[in-house]
């Protein structure tokens, strides 16, 4: 015999209640029916008193029943799943049974054998036809045989003689018979039962692995298209540097200027511009293959945020001028060090400068920022009043190669790789990266380091 787990056996017990109570619904309008001829029946040896007595016993001992198969026939499984409700059905049935056994008592009539006989036929019938209708439900089948084989059994001893003890032993043999037919019924039950579950767990693994070969088929889908967008976008990218490289280094190699030294430089310039480029898309490309096959190793040290950023503001500094834009750092002054990687941090805040810097406007203004948040841990980020990004680009910026409409706009595209690397470097220190933006009024990006990145020292000095 198999073992059930815990919750497949009690679904198995509610299951099996709920075809014992299919079956013995009708009993609830059927037997009081049955009832009234009967006492017409019967009325030819026993008194009409007994007879209503006998009929309201039954018809009041069905409306338990009768509430408790309305109620959980029509209730979902997780509401009738509890003991209680259990037992309630079968003090139910057992007050119903009891109810309709009572013949034994108020129909019996002493020295009559066409009344007993005719007793005796009625609660055999009764008993075999329960035994195939509550069968499945071994609690059902346990109250049925003590309440109508007792019955069975024992009416005729009430009469005594050789032949009424037979009569009583064949009694007992019929019930032997009949219960042996109820197990083999509650087995064929349970295992009919089984099947539905199996079949139904078949249907729902089968659901399951459709829908994960749906998402293995839309990750496959997408990571052609994102191959597809990195030739896209590569082959635009590594060939306007490289063909600069190679276009004025031929110029050079040929000796079409001859030997003047100014376009000699000029030219020079320009390929050493354009190698610089392209060691930078290289170097963007190679980190956030890193990141995304998650090789990214981190070198912990602690880190002077404030000097950090400080610093990178100023390499940016010629190139806001340039543009026609004011950077500044807004930094407190007790900003604590924190634990990270300080090329990964310089690199998160590179990007984000350059990326403020191209999309505003002349006359805008770049900030970087850090503070502590009331939580302990560190932010930064940068905050600009450019173009801004579309609500619906938002998300979009943060994929590989995603750019918004505003580098549309622009003459200095991006990549699509810069705020990508951002996310990757900051999600691998263990924090976050908030992008606030509206179309015209610009852009904030906000890095969370968490508290535990915070110095000891610097904790130290702030409890202190």
């Amino acid at each position: 015999m198999a073992i059930e787990p815990d919750g497949r056996n009690s679904r198995l017990e509610v299951d099996q209640l709920r075809l014992a109570l299919r079956n013995v619904e009708p009993n609830f309008w059927l037997m009081p029916t049955f009832g009234v001829i009967m006492c017409v029946m019967f009325s030819v040896w026993i008194d009409w008193q007994s007879l209503i007595a006998w009929w309201l016993i039954v018809t009041i001992g069905g409306l338990p029943l009768g509430y408790v198969c309305h109620k959980l026939l029509r209730s979902r499984h997780e509401e009738i799943d509890d003991v209680r409700w259990l037992r309630i059905a079968i003090a139910s049935y057992a007050l119903f049974a009891a109810g309709w056994a009572s013949m034994g008592v108020f129909l019996w009539r002493h020295g009559s054998d066409m009344d007993q006989m005719l007793l005796m036929l009625i609660v055999g019938c009764t008993l075999a036809g329960n035994s195939a209708l509550i069968g499945s439900c071994k609690p059902f089948t346990f109250v049925g045989y003590a309440v109508y084989g007792t019955t069975l059994v024992v009416m005729p001893l009430r009469e005594g003689g050789l032949a009424f003890y037979g009569l009583s032993g064949l009694a007992f043999l019929f019930v032997c018979y009949l219960a042996y037919m109820s197990r083999n019924i509650y087995d064929t039950a349970r295992d009919m039962l089984r099947l539905r579950y199996d079949k139904n767990d078949l249907i729902e693994a089968l659901a399951k692995s459709k829908v994960e070969s749906d998402r293995a088929r839309e990750r496959a889908e997408k990571a052609s298209r994102t191959k597809s967008q990195f030739l896209a976008n590569m082959s635009h990218e590594l060939r306007t540097p490289l063909n600069a490289i190679l276009g004025f280094s031929e110029m050079i190699h040929s000796g079409a200027f001859g030997t003047s030294v100014a376009k000699h430089m000029e030219y020079a310039k320009i390929i050493h511009g354009s190698g610089h480029h392209l060691l930078a898309l290289i170097n963007d490309i190679l980190d956030l293959a890193k990141i995304e096959a998650g090789g990214m190793q981190l070198r912990a040290d602690e880190v002077d945020l404030k000097h950090l950023i400080e610093d990178s503001v100023r390499l940016l500094d010629a190139k806001a001028r340039d543009g026609g834009l004011a950077l500044r750092a807004e930094l407190p002054a007790d900003l604590p060090k924190i634990v990270a990687d300080e090329r990964a941090l310089k690199q998160i805040l590179l990007n984000l400068l350059s990326n403020a810097v191209k999309f505003t406007p002349a006359g805008g203004n770049v900030s970087a920022f850090a503070d502590v948040d009331q939580d302990g841990c560190v932010i930064f980020g940068v905050s600009d009043t450019g173009l801004g990004i579309a609500k619906d680009d938002r998300a979009r910026v943060f994929e590989n190669f995603g750019q918004g409409r505003h580098d549309v706009t622009t003459a200095d595209k991006g990549t699509g790789l810069g705020l990508p690397i951002v996310k990757g470097l900051a999600e691998a220190h263990g924090g976050s990266i908030t992008l606030e933006s509206e179309v015209g009024k610009g852009t904030c990006v906000t890095i969370r380091m968490p508290a535990e990145r915070v110095c000891r020292s610097a904790i130290f000095r702030v409890a202190s």
